[in-house]
């Protein structure tokens, strides 16, 4: 007897593989342009709903920083609506 174990290789058809491997390159495509197509028509929405939202509500979509902006600039203002300076040594 022999000393060597027999294994047998293992062995696969050809045509079956290939196919496996086609249709699944196929679905990959199809999903990725499935995604490129959803992907657009949701930013197509989102960009009609914040378009639509700017349009009804302007002062929304302004960053609130802007809006705090003009608080300070008419506290600055003295009475006939210019800026007053302070001079060296005022306070």
């Amino acid at each position: 007897m022999n000393s060597h174990s027999y294994m047998p290789r293992f062995q696969f058809k050809a045509a079956p593989m290939t196919a496996g491997v086609v249709l699944l390159g196929a679905g990959c495509m199809m999903g990725i342009a499935g995604m490129i197509v959803g992907g657009t028509a949701v930013m197509s929405a989102a960009r009609h709903w914040f378009r639509d939202i700017a349009e009804q509500y302007p002062h929304a979509m302004q960053p609130a920083w802007t809006r705090q902006s003009k608080i300070p600039m008419t506290a600055a203002k003295g009475m006939n609506g210019h800026r007053t300076h302070a001079r060296a040594g005022q306070v």
